[in-house]
């Protein structure tokens, strides 16, 4: 999938959930009585691309909505693809702000992690799924590029896919 360039990566929370429907229903599974009395399951539906995701684990409404638009802004970064030139691209600003010594200083609670993870497949696909060219292009170690995708299963299956894709064999998780 190719999306208007730049379009999700940095939206707000609530720009975000504007672009969604949000759906409120009633959990089922494990947690008494107020999860079968209550609509605290999440179902948030991007209208523009048509994913959907779920957050029911809570008895919170508003923390499995918290969770369902971090999995949302995962989802769009594993599975909308974002244009690269690669005869004029060069890391931008956000991303050499988290480089420090070749490797990117972002976790999953960081507000650039899934704009990384995004980005990070962008140039898997056009780089012909090469981690090393990848890791390259951004100034990074190729084992830092790895770790970031073998972090999130959505992720590895996507770089996974590219591989399998260009006749490659699929990444192993380490050790």
């Amino acid at each position: 999938m190719i999306s208007q360039v730049n379009s999700y990566r940095f939206l707000t929370d609530d720009t975000l959930l504007a672009q969604c429907r949000l759906d409120n229903y009633r959990g089922s599974g494990p947690g008494g009585q107020k999860r079968n009395k209550t609509s605290n399951a999440v179902r948030l539906v991007h209208e523009p691309t048509g994913l959907i995701v779920t957050a029911t684990e809570t008895r919170s409404l508003q923390e499995n909505k918290s969770r369902a638009i971090k999995r949302m802004r995962l989802k769009l970064a594993a599975e909308i693809r974002e244009p690269v030139d690669l005869l004029k691209f060069s890391p931008p600003d956000w991303l050499l702000e988290i480089r420090h010594n070749h490797r990117l200083d972002v976790s999953h609670r960081h507000p650039y992690y899934a704009a990384t993870a995004g980005l990070i497949l962008d140039l898997f696909m056009v780089l012909g799924a090469n981690p090393a060219d990848v890791a390259a292009n951004l100034g990074v170690s190729t084992t830092t590029v790895i770790k970031l995708l073998e972090d999130e299963p959505m992720f590895w299956m996507v770089a996974n896919k590219f591989r399998a894709d260009a006749g490659l064999t699929p990444l192993t998780h380490r050790g």
